[in-house]
């Protein structure tokens, strides 16, 4: 089994809190289609309220790009998007994805 991609994927609001707040339910819709495909494995704000972080699963960057094209966020203006790949090597009880060791 090959070592999954996963990616950090960092937004940062473009927009006041106000506009933020009224496109997040739709957001939040387009997250959980996601969540549902399996690409996305966790997602929430950052501490600052600056944006949001979420971790994915995804193959390419080229992927993501094609996901969060659809985005409310993106689509609205409200966000932009940064993307970091990592493969990892090790993983904890908490997280359970197939082709990254378990440290018990």
């Amino acid at each position: 089994m090959d070592t999954p991609t996963l990616w950090i994927i960092q937004s940062t609001y473009l927009k006041p809190k106000s506009e933020i707040a009224e496109v997040t339910p739709r957001h939040r819709e387009w997250l959980d289609q996601h969540y549902r495909s399996g690409v996305f494995l966790v997602s929430g704000r950052m501490v600052s309220g600056q944006g949001g972080v979420i971790v994915a699963r995804a193959d390419s960057q080229a992927q993501l790009e094609a996901i969060f094209a659809e985005d409310p966020f993106v689509v609205e203006n409200c966000s932009e998007y940064t993307y970091l790949p990592f493969t990892p090597v090790k993983r904890g009880k908490a997280l359970t994805i197939e082709g990254i060791p378990l440290v018990e």
